[in-house]
């Protein structure tokens, strides 16, 4: 196949007034990628929502668009100050985008897809770039159901395929419904497997796609958080390095607008990834964002040839020993043993310092000690005297009644005649 070169666009969510401005901010970031003489284009989760504010028009929505544009770096002095005066006053009215979206996907959903194919079409024939366009709360074009979903085009602008989000977050449940599988999409640039947010923790994912014949990943996230950032690089790391194939994991960053209530922003490194045998430092990193919070483009080959070696070489052929509908079977029934089965027992209670120590010194009768052993004596043991010396210990027992004394069945006349032999030939000391 050869060598491409690969672009990671690690994109901040804005709030544009018009088509138009987030067409501009997009040909940007896809004219970074050109002067790189990029092939293919990777865009992260959720940025395909930032097409949803220019078909808001009402009041509301228009604060929240103006106090965006105060907090921007490039903002002039005066537009700075109407957008903290927009900011106070949508607070006051409570405006979010979060209801607005939903009444909008309610109503207007096949005009927000034609608006996202169209402007994202239209940039990969512009630039004649494959374009892995970012995901978006949309109509899934095979059934109109809406799902987080993303589309591929190719150099001539035409749609190359779809792949919406499996596994949800709570965040997504508000708006839209799960995808039913995941498929490999042939590209110019190779075949590629997209994975969604949290689709990447999960090893089955990447070994389907791989299995479909993905020589590549793109990983679209979303991530409020440090350790959820942390999880989803490192499931995009295991699953590149488990299928050994590349994968470009793409971060969005900033003000997260559709969040129910105040939440944290997107943060995120995005990077370009490659099979620990095929990078410098063998950890799999060929290039990476250098902050969490820097909007950027990431540009670096993917070498094509030399991962087919590597296959050839490998010893373990991850690939193709594998059947898929007995895997499929076989995984299926795991998930539904798994979910049937009873939940855990809680942990025992925690016992607090001064609870360990008034356990440690409870005392206990001789009536009460466990038995560790079988006793082959008679007790009290009648221990001989020495003649003119009183005992040193007085054994305060009970006296019982010849017939009362039993017998240990398992102990036979054998074992008692070698014990009082022993006894006899050697007396124990006086006490």
């Amino acid at each position: 196949m050869g060598r491409f070169i690969i672009a990671c666009v690690q994109q901040r969510s804005r709030l544009p007034f018009s088509l138009d401005e987030y067409r501009d901010n997009l040909r940007r970031l896809l004219r970074s990628a050109e002067n790189k003489r990029a092939h293919l284009v990777v865009f992260p989760e959720l940025a395909g929502l930032m097409v949803v504010p220019p078909l808001l028009g009402d009041f509301r929505s228009s604060l929240l668009k103006r106090a965006d544009r105060g907090r921007r770096r490039s903002a002039s002095f005066w537009q700075k100050w109407v957008g903290f005066l927009a900011h106070g006053a949508a607070g006051m009215l409570r405006a979010d985008f979060r209801s607005q979206l939903a009444g909008l996907l309610d109503v207007a959903a096949p005009s927000l897809w034609l608006r996202y194919t169209e402007l994202f079409g239209g940039l990969a024939r512009e630039f004649a770039l494959t374009v892995v366009a970012p995901s978006a709360y949309l109509p899934d074009p095979r059934d109109g159901v809406i799902r987080n979903l993303a589309a591929v085009f190719g150099p001539e602008g035409t749609l190359l395929g779809t792949q919406a989000k499996v596994l949800l977050t709570p965040e997504d449940q508000f708006f839209c419904q799960p995808a039913l599988t995941w498929n490999a999409i042939p590209t110019p640039v190779g075949t590629l497997g997209l994975m969604i947010g949290g689709d990447v923790l999960f090893p089955e994912v990447g070994r389907l796609l791989a299995f479909q014949g993905a020589e590549a990943l793109a990983v679209l996230a979303a991530s409020n958080s440090q350790p959820q950032y942390h999880k989803l690089r490192s499931g995009a790391l295991a699953r590149m390095q488990d299928n050994q194939i590349f994968a470009a994991c793409s971060f969005l960053i900033g003000p997260n607008f559709f969040a129910n209530g105040q939440a944290s922003p997107y943060l995120g490194k995005s990077a370009l990834l490659a099979p620990q045998e095929l990078t410098l430092r063998g950890d799999g990193v060929l290039a990476e964002i250098g902050h969490v919070q820097s909007e950027g483009v990431l540009v670096e080959a993917w070498d094509f040839d030399a991962l087919h070696a590597l296959w050839a070489q490998s010893g373990l052929h991850t690939r193709s020993p594998l059947d898929a509908a007995q895997v499929s079977q076989l995984l299926a029934t795991i998930y539904r043993q798994l979910q049937s089965a009873p939940p855990p027992l809680p942990p025992s209670p925690q016992l607090t310092a001064g609870e360990l120590s008034l356990s440690k010194t409870v005392a206990l009768a001789l009536d009460d000690l466990p038995v560790m052993a079988s006793v082959t004596s008679r007790w009290p043991l009648h221990l001989p005297q020495p003649e003119g010396e009183k005992a040193a210990v007085q054994w305060a027992t009970r006296a019982l009644p010849p017939e009362t004394i039993s017998r240990y069945e398992e102990e036979t006349d054998e074992m008692d005649a070698l014990e009082d032999k022993r006894r006899s030939d050697d007396p124990l000391p006086p006490v």
